[in-house]
């Protein structure tokens, strides 16, 4: 059976959803008013789908999500989010909490008739990724990736959230086009996704790595642009930039590529910078952390060596703006 559990403290909603259910996989959908009853449940019922409001009294449906991951029988049940907030940032959070699709309020029946075929539906009849594409298909992947990031090591994942807040402050100084900004605040997520590829022993190393671990780092860049290649939307694809190219140098002595100058996409000359100024501020098992000041010193003498003079530039306007700086530290 493809159960879908309902989950909304609003009566009308619940039987409205509840009859789309029917109309469209011929199943009675299991409503739950209240949200720490259907936790409760869920272990029992085995949804194949969850349908969960955002605005709830006893649970938001952010906390929902969070503890219905929490749940090892549920860490891949499909989950989609409901709103009618205008919070503006609320679907980037959803899909962070562990959502697998958000839908905006006032809803339109045909998009959640879509995703009930898709997600609950008989395998006969279930709409495919080729068919239906949805925009946060690709935020569902790279959110998707971070966690497993965060999942394999937390300083990982905590170190490329703090880059992203850097990078993204850096673009918003630049007056990057709100459209590369908002790529960057997803697409950052994963650029050291190819860590993942480097032995543990060799990351936890507690001192300057041998030169025969240097190339098994290094190409961490490249094993993190094979993960996310093939992409077809824009984000996947700038995502997939990024991991490639935020090790090259402004002077062209970097890798994988030794591209110079302007011939290295601007995320990722914005994202080196991020990158090494966090590392710096970070312990590290062979070094201590530097300070904040000694950090942008030494980022400021890479301008136009290691680093695109004009990105160096807005970092170094921020240390005026300490909000920029202290979400790193």
């Amino acid at each position: 059976m493809n159960r879908v559990v309902v989950v909304d403290d609003d009566e009308p909603n619940l039987k409205l959803y509840a009859a789309v259910v029917k109309r469209v996989l011929g199943e009675d959908a299991v409503a739950f008013e209240n949200p720490l009853q259907a936790l409760e449940r869920l272990d029992d019922l085995r949804p194949a789908l969850i349908v969960v409001d955002y605005q709830m009294p006893e649970l938001d449906g952010l906390t929902f999500i969070r503890e219905l991951r929490a749940k090892p029988a549920h860490a891949f049940t499909p989950v989609i989010m409901l709103t009618a907030s205008p919070e503006p940032a609320l679907c980037e959070r959803a899909l962070e909490a562990g959502a697998t699709l958000f839908l905006q309020k006032p809803l339109a029946l045909a998009d959640l008739t879509a995703q009930l075929r898709h997600y609950a539906g008989a395998p006969a009849s279930r709409v495919t990724y080729g068919e239906v594409i949805m925009p946060t298909d690709e935020r569902d992947t790279i959110l998707r990736l971070f966690r497993a990031l965060q999942a394999h090591c937390k300083d990982l994942g905590t170190h490329a959230g703090r880059v992203r807040d850097l990078a993204v402050a850096i673009a918003n100084e630049m007056q990057l086009p709100s459209e590369e900004i908002e790529a960057m605040h997803i697409a950052t997520l994963v650029f050291d996704i190819g860590m993942l590829s480097v032995p543990d022993k060799v990351r936890e190393m507690p001192s300057t790595l041998p030169t025969r671990w240097r190339s098994v780092v290094n190409a961490h860049v490249d094993a993190g642009a094979a993960i996310l290649t093939g992409g077809r939307r824009p984000l996947l694809r700038a995502a997939e930039t990024i991991a490639r190219y935020h090790h090259e140098r402004y002077d062209g002595t970097g890798y994988p590529d030794g591209l110079a100058g302007s011939m290295i996409p601007l995320a990722a000359r914005i994202v080196a910078v991020a990158d090494t100024y966090v590392a710096l501020i970070s312990e590290r098992p062979h070094r201590v952390e530097f300070t904040p000041a000694n950090a942008v010193a030494q980022i400021v003498g890479l301008s136009g060596s290691a680093f695109d003079p004009n990105v160096v530039a807005a970092f170094e306007r921020l240390k005026d703006k300490p909000n920029n700086f202290r979400q790193t530290a």
